[in-house]
């Protein structure tokens, strides 16, 4: 690097002659394990022509220099680069692929402009990931402290089994165990406990502001990234007339782990130890075979490869894999579903029409007692694919329901929530699941959403409750549901002016909602 630092770098060549167009992933995860299968890409790559660059992050593993996360990928990326396009075996066209953090790494390098880097496959990732603070108004985010402390972890990520106590008080202290374990503090880890200025993730501008180059963005429905950060960058892009024409968009039914809804072991179940299989050879490459045709596209500059889809998806509970001009397709609906009183004060009824007169109606958040979140690990949710009914029968949740469907519906698009709220502390935390209330009785996810405000008056707010891709089947009904937590996943509010990290005592407050009339509260659904 520019610095003198050296990062640990595998180079995978093809068995041909001359010089060949290379594909880079710059990783956080050991670029020799078993987390990011590299040996399975390489040997994809390596049949279709194109050489392999694999590389350590900086502090990572191999690879030296200081490890702090987010803020040395676009410098180091464009190095990266600078080094690759002189080396004998490169022709000069060097395109980046991976997901999650290692999708990050691809729109930082981006955004430093270097000419050589010819297109990106950025997968399941933002070009928000992991800055500090989180998104304004949301409520913060357990993982992205979580990752700091496990971006430190010399060997391998923290066995969260016997890591983190949630139910210490102060929660700093589990926190502050871990680091000493460790036998370090993580520079980073101040920046997510107290205000400090926004990281310098990208010292050469932000990579929507870079030229634009072609880009194919892989997300999935039960993936946390394929919320509104995600789906701002992809709205951003085909926004823009320069990069429109160059951006592909693929949406599928799996999770942040790559576990597809047609793939989930049957034998696997929520509850207990979640023994996840990893994805075999054969399932990686049948995901990444779209890839080497979008690199064979603009990394090799063949014009005799098919072009991809402007879109692509696949809506869970259907096999049918769609193409489509644009997200979401231009033949979707709005549909507008309101809230209406039920037969008791918890749960009531979505309707397409209006009804009754203002009411209100209100749930407890107690500190003491938070809506558990429902899996055990936020990147597996496919993988444990867990039944909300037992959360939905919480007295401290409100439900709404629709009338059981008479034919299939099909989801295909943003989920927007608007209401008007109240509550008796500082702050409060909404959260908003829609999901599938199914004829035996469970509960399935279909897309969620969450925002934090004050609205010690009465406050009117519009929430996203992300992208959904599914399929209803008649019998089933749409169930809404509102909560004030989701713990251990997200830090939840004490009631009191005191963060949850510092907080040694907490008080319950009570959450109104209107319903009902003209400006009650209301879904809006988009559908096919």
């Amino acid at each position: 690097m520019r610095d003198g630092v050296r990062l640990a770098t595998d180079v995978y060549l093809p068995d041909t002659d001359g010089p060949v167009p290379v594909v880079l992933t710059r990783l956080p995860y050991d670029k020799n394990g078993q987390i990011i299968r590299v040996d399975v890409f390489a040997e994809a790559l390596l049949e279709r022509g194109y050489a392999l660059v694999a590389q350590d992050c900086r502090g990572k593993f191999r690879s030296e220099g200081e490890t702090v996360p987010w803020v040395n990928e676009a410098l180091d990326g464009y190095d990266t680069i600078e080094w690759i396009v002189n080396q004998s075996w490169s022709n000069g066209r060097v395109g980046m692929t991976g997901l999650s953090y290692v999708g990050y790494t691809q729109w930082a390098a981006l955004s430093t402009n270097h000419p050589a880097l010819r297109a990106i496959a950025p997968r399941a990732t933002n070009t928000n990931l992991g800055a500090a603070q989180l998104t304004p108004g949301e409520p913060e985010w357990t993982f992205y402290f979580q990752y700091v402390m496990d971006f430190y972890a010399v060997n391998d990520l923290l066995d969260h089994e016997q890591g983190y106590d949630w139910s210490h008080r102060p929660l700093i202290k589990a926190f502050e165990e871990a680091a000493e374990q460790m036998g370090v503090k993580p520079p980073a880890m101040d920046m997510h406990l107290s205000p400090q200025p926004p990281l310098r993730r990208y010292p050469e501008g932000h990579p929507l502001d870079a030229k634009p180059v072609p880009v194919l963005l892989s997300l999935g429905w039960f993936d946390p990234y394929c919320r509104a950060e995600a789906m701002q960058d992809y709205r951003a892009m085909v926004g823009n007339p320069a990069w429109k024409p160059i951006v592909h968009l693929r949406l599928g039914p799996h999770d942040h782990d790559d576990t597809r809804l047609d793939d989930r072991p049957a034998n696997l179940s929520h509850g207990g130890s979640i023994d996840v299989p990893q994805l075999t050879p054969e399932q990686i490459r049948t995901w990444f075979e779209g890839e080497l045709q979008f690199f064979d596209r603009y990394l090799k500059g063949n014009d005799d490869v098919e072009p991809l889809p402007a879109v692509e998806y696949q809506l869970a509970h259907s096999s049918e894999v769609r193409q489509t001009s644009s997200w979401p397709p231009p033949e979707a609906t709005r549909r507008v579903l309101h809230l209406a009183g039920g037969q008791d004060a918890t749960t009531g009824r979505l309707l397409p029409q209006q009804v009754g007169d203002v009411s209100p109606v209100s749930w407890t958040h107690d500190p003491d007692k938070l809506v558990p979140t429902a899996t055990q690990f936020w990147s597996l949710l496919v993988a444990e694919w867990p039944d909300f009914r037992e959360t939905v029968d919480r007295e401290d949740v409100l439900t709404f329901r629709c009338d059981p469907l008479i034919e299939p519906l099909e989801l295909a698009g943003p989920v927007t929530f608007h209401g008007r709220v109240t509550t008796t502390g500082p702050a409060m935390d909404l959260f908003a699941y829609l999901l599938d209330l199914e004829p035996d009785g469970s509960v399935r996810f279909i897309c969620r959403g969450q925002q934090r405000l004050t609205a010690s008056e009465p406050t009117d707010l519009t929430m996203s409750v992300g992208e959904a891709g599914y399929v209803l089947q008649p019998d089933h009904s749409l169930l809404l549901m509102l909560a004030s937590s989701d713990y251990p996943d997200f830090i939840p509010l004490t009631g009191t002016q005191e963060r949850w990290w510092f907080a040694t005592s907490m008080r319950a407050t009570n959450q109104t909602l209107e319903i009902g009339g003209p400006a009650g509260a209301r879904l809006e659904i988009t559908t096919l």
